[in-house]
């Protein structure tokens, strides 16, 4: 994919830009922002999607990755824009209008997005940027059940990445040296089927089946504020790095919540799955697996508000194909609203570290919506200090912050710093540091 031609991702983004600067003569329809049934008019805020994911796809303890989660967030209310505040208006709702009719007539919701980072390391071993792009096309139809708690719906992604420059900056970590990438998905993949699965409810959504291509990293081990698209980059706080997870394949997963507190999903997928690969014939040669369970606590404070605690535990067959061994690991996790605008995670994670080098990491952050009066902007920091299996690489510990502007009703654009500290692969560096820019247009 050497022929990336930054020009074609500069002039996408300024056309976009540009859509987004102009003025609207009619009166912004207010599209629906949820999944089961077509919503009233004030639907849920960005905010409200980021701090509680109870309610989600298939387990209370899934990331905002999955599709139904950055469908709502992109058909929720975006009114406070900056550009909005000015009288301006988007284009791109002459797009979304529709297409929230489309789904209160059929069900079927559609959405697009296309996502800018610019990665620029400061200090370390190396000062070469990377750049690159990321278009995801997502689809939610639901077939069975509208109106109803029971639902069944199938989930249709289509995603393209590409780099911009000379590299992508999913590998500015190995010239930096991380333990940790400072961000892992900006690759330069090319185009893949994601997601193609059917999700069904059943007995008022206390039982909740999935089976089709999915990725179990969504549903399993993370946090509400682990979303590389629109929160934090490191792979300390936009993944679980210390769980070798496949990538999208067959996969099989139940979650059950038996009431408001509690919550049990389990899963399985090959563990020889590749995105890049549609993954058909190879999978019945060979069913090495990746399997997964967790456990969830999910009360509500009546002073603070919702918050979820969990213990989740995985193990993945050894893979003769690739002469791979096998490997086994837990995390414990908590979600916590403390006020109306701020909300805190916590996640600690151990594995035996033969795949990923990674004996233990702890990982503590917080979110704040509005700290310039605008409730769909963004402000986090978090911290991570991760240990490694293999004496040769040192311990590292990372700090990041960013802030996210939501600059009109379909775009947001952040800036960021990483400082790393010990990058646990360069013995002979004692910091290095990351700027970033990520910029956001979908509808």
């Amino acid at each position: 994919m050497s022929m990336r031609i930054p020009q074609v991702s500069l002039v996408l983004s300024a056309c976009l830009l540009l859509l987004n600067s102009q003025t609207e003569a009619a009166p912004e329809k207010i599209p629906v922002a949820v999944e089961e049934a077509p919503a009233p008019q004030n639907g849920p805020t960005i905010h409200e999607i980021e701090s509680s994911n109870l309610d989600s796809d298939l387990s209370p303890g899934e990331a905002t990755t999955a599709v139904p989660a950055e469908l709502d967030e992109i058909y929720a209310p975006h009114q406070d824009g900056y550009l909005e505040s000015t009288g301006l208006r988007s284009p791109l709702r002459y797009l979304v209008d529709p297409l929230s009719d489309l789904y209160e007539k059929t069900g079927l919701r559609i959405g697009v997005a296309h996502t800018m980072l610019f990665l620029q390391p400061m200090g370390g071993q190396s000062s070469r940027y990377g750049a690159a792009g990321d278009l995801d096309l997502m689809s939610s139809w639901t077939l069975i059940g509208r109106g109803t708690e029971d639902t069944g719906r199938l989930v249709f992604t289509g995603e393209y990445r590409y780099q911009i420059g000379d590299q992508p900056p999913s590998l500015v970590g190995r010239q930096v040296g991380t333990l940790v990438a400072p961000t892992g998905t900006f690759n330069d993949r090319g185009w893949v089927v994601r997601d193609a699965y059917w999700i069904q409810r059943l007995f008022d959504a206390k039982v909740r089946i999935l089976i089709g291509r999915a990725d179990i990293s969504d549903y399993m081990g993370s946090h509400w504020l682990q979303n590389v698209n629109n929160s934090f980059i490191n792979r300390n706080f936009s993944a679980n790095a210390a769980i070798p997870f496949p990538g999208h394949g067959p996969m099989v997963g139940i979650s059950i919540r038996p009431n408001e507190q509690f919550y049990l999903t389990a899963g399985a997928i090959n563990a020889y799955s590749d995105t890049t690969l549609p993954e058909i014939s190879s999978v019945f040669e060979e069913w090495d697996l990746f399997s997964m369970a967790e456990i969830g606590y999910t009360p509500t404070f009546p002073t603070i508000g919702e918050g979820r605690y969990a213990f989740s535990i995985w193990h993945i067959d050894a893979r003769s194909r690739e002469n791979l061994p096998s490997d086994y690991g837990m995390s414990f996790i908590a979600d916590q609203n403390l006020t109306e605008n701020l909300q805190v995670f916590a996640r600690y994670s151990y594995s035996s570290g033969q795949l990923v080098n990674i004996r233990n990491t702890a990982q503590l952050g917080f979110g704040y919506s509005g700290i310039f009066g605008r409730t769909n902007d963004l402000t986090g920091a978090a911290f991570a200090v991760s240990f490694p299996q293999r004496t040769s690489t040192r311990n590292e510990a990372v700090v990041e912050i960013f802030h996210r502007f939501q600059l009109a009703s379909n775009t947001q654009f952040s800036v960021g710093l990483q400082a790393i500290v010990n990058p646990g692969n360069a013995v002979e560096t004692e910091a290095a540091g990351m700027f970033y820019m990520r910029l956001r247009t979908s509808f």
